[in-house]
């Protein structure tokens, strides 16, 4: 995973069950576009996998050093939800409301356009949970989850 995160074509070289690894792939398409070229056939017909849906995925692949944002609050309020979100340790909050059509990838790109370096990949832990949100589930309704 380390190889693809310093040069995504190294996807190349990775044995066939990394190749058809999700987060591998998602990975090195994110270090370059090209990559995807190397991946396993489902892989390379996956949407979320595709240029530009890497392009504008906010959340962190397992072991990155990354950000760890997390939901202090998620509800749904007239038809909209609210957060609050802690960015990382130092005590800083961001909160506001979104459409209730929002997904995780909207709530994480939010919070990245509102408060992040907006090429910066990071960690969402949601209410409740200890572990971050995976990569892969950024189209999941934040309506499923309140």
């Amino acid at each position: 995973l380390e190889a693809v995160r310093q040069n995504g074509n190294a996807l190349c070289y990775a044995a066939d069950p990394l190749k058809a690894d999700r987060e591998t792939v998602l990975e090195a398409v994110r270090q370059n576009f090209e990559a995807l070229a190397h991946a396993a056939d489902a892989r390379k017909a996956d949407p979320l996998l595709s240029a530009d849906a890497v392009a504008v995925n906010p959340f962190a692949v397992q072991g990155s050093k990354s950000l760890v944002c997390t939901v202090l609050e998620l509800s749904a309020v007239e038809g909209r939800f609210r957060f609050r979100v802690a960015l990382g340790l130092g005590g800083k909050e961001l909160e506001g409301d979104l459409p209730h059509s929002t997904t995780l990838g909207d709530l994480g790109r939010h919070i990245r356009a509102s408060a992040l370096d907006q090429e910066r990949c990071f960690y969402l832990v949601l209410p409740g949970s200890e572990t971050p949100v995976s990569a892969l589930d950024v189209e999941q309704p934040l309506v499923d989850l309140v």
